[in-house]
């Protein structure tokens, strides 16, 4: 999405608390737990939580913001994969999405994504289902995640997430007895990763006279430019997992703890994770936004360390957005459990369709700006590609908000759950609001 986009391209281009069920969300049983169950059910809207798709549908803006410079085609690119030729108005959408989108996006996209992972298994050890069940579920969810990102890479966008996700959901499903200390240690010690792939983001780009991997800006090329993709990731992608693991360490210790779900209970964490977390991520953004728009100048080596810089605030951006969105649900809360307005109803649509508005995303962006249709991302600059990528993300809101009031799934919703869990069968309700699955 927004930091493995251009960190991607560069590998794949050099290569071709406590822990008993209910409150870890670990699962167990015991010889005198009645007959386990195939799987609890998916999630359904009424048992979600207010929280975590109120990020997700914000989450889903900032990528798509994110990812609409990687359509930009014929321009030299410089730090963050911005055009270094840009106009004043480009240099003021730059700095803006520099700060408060590249690297900050993307890792709330990723803690909300392991959070899931957390509730899912409390759902099912909820519903009376063993741990090796509840692994193969997730399994399953994860390998069919990695077919929805490969086919994705292929045929729309090499800056796919889904299939790191589900690599990613592998690691975590192999974990799922694992105790808060390990992912506490995982949150650390994979951290040198991360800030290794984060530094690529300082870097120069391309020159602008074409395809690293070689597309010659029709849709075939472009076709076999994205199979070559594929077939580099299966280098370069475990080290962007790598770099994915404290991310998710984190998620999961959050969706252990229900920070999100019962945000009230957690007022203190959320308040400082929002106070704090916000003015460090503008603060470490800024020097690497400023270099990209030419207000300061660095040699290479300074960059790819305002690059680490940037990213590792980054993460910072992404628990303070969290602990805003939590705060700001908490004091709903505390009103009376106000029904959302059309606004934030409309947020929620969208976080709760996160996986269909990421894939509409490329599609529309590939139609809108691929050289082989109708070619606007030829020659644009920043500002207009930030105006064409809200745009995009507003198409995504008006078909969520379709769905929502038609009471229907996502397209990919509907299939990955179908995949994992199998034709839907009555089941009784979990007593507590969930918020993912």
């Amino acid at each position: 999405m927004d930091g493995p986009v251009p960190v991607r391209r560069r590998l794949v281009g050099a290569v071709a608390g406590p822990a008993r069920t209910g409150q870890a969300g670990r699962v167990t049983s015991s010889p005198d737990s009645p007959a386990p169950v195939a799987s609890a059910g998916p999630t359904s809207a009424a048992e979600r939580s207010l929280a975590p798709d109120l990020l997700r549908g914000i989450a889903l803006l900032g990528i798509a913001l994110a990812n609409s410079v990687s359509f930009i085609v014929g321009r030299p690119t410089g730090p963050l994969g911005r055009p270094t030729d840009g106009t004043a108005l480009d240099h003021v959408a730059d700095v803006l999405v520099g700060t408060l989108v590249d690297n900050r996006a993307f890792p709330l996209f990723t803690m909300l994504f392991a959070y899931g992972f957390a509730v899912i298994l409390r759902r099912q050890a909820a519903a009376g289902v063993d741990g090796p069940r509840a692994r193969r579920l997730l399994l399953r969810r994860s390998a069919w995640l990695m077919v929805f990102g490969a086919l994705h890479v292929v045929l729309l966008f090499d800056g796919d997430i889904l299939l790191s996700y589900g690599i990613l959901g592998l690691a975590l499903a192999a974990l799922y007895r694992a105790s808060d200390r390990v992912f506490r240690v995982l949150v650390w010690a994979p951290a040198i990763v991360f800030l290794v792939v984060a530094g690529a983001d300082g870097l120069t780009g391309d020159d602008g006279s074409g395809s690293l991997l070689g597309g010659d800006g029709t849709f075939l090329g472009d076709l076999a430019g994205r199979a070559i993709t594929l077939a580099g990731l299966v280098v370069a992608t475990p080290v962007l997992v790598g770099s994915l693991v404290p991310l998710a360490a984190v998620g999961v210790l959050l969706g252990r703890r229900r920070v999100l779900e019962d945000p009230a209970a957690h007022l203190p964490l959320l308040r400082t994770l929002a106070l704090v977390g916000m003015p460090v991520s503008v603060l470490g953004a800024l020097p690497l936004v400023l270099a990209a728009v030419g207000a300061i100048a660095a040699d290479p080596v300074a960059l790819y360390l305002l690059g680490v810089l940037h990213g590792a605030t980054g993460v910072g951006g992404a628990l303070g957005l969290l602990g805003l969105v939590g705060w700001a649900v908490a004091a709903r809360a505390r009103r009376g459990h106000p029904a959302p307005g059309p606004g934030l109803g409309a947020l929620v649509a969208v976080g709760r369709r996160s996986m269909t508005c990421y894939l509409l995303q490329s599609v529309l962006f590939a139609i809108l700006l691929e050289p082989w249709s109708l070619g606007l991302g030829v020659g644009a600059g920043t500002a207009r590609i930030a105006l064409i990528a809200i745009g995009v993300w507003l198409v995504t809101v008006a078909v969520s908000v379709a769905l929502e009031r038609a009471g229907r799934a996502g397209p990919a919703e509907w299939a990955i759950r179908r995949l994992a869990y199998g034709r839907p069968s009555a089941g009784p309700a979990p007593a507590q609001p969930v918020s993912a699955g």
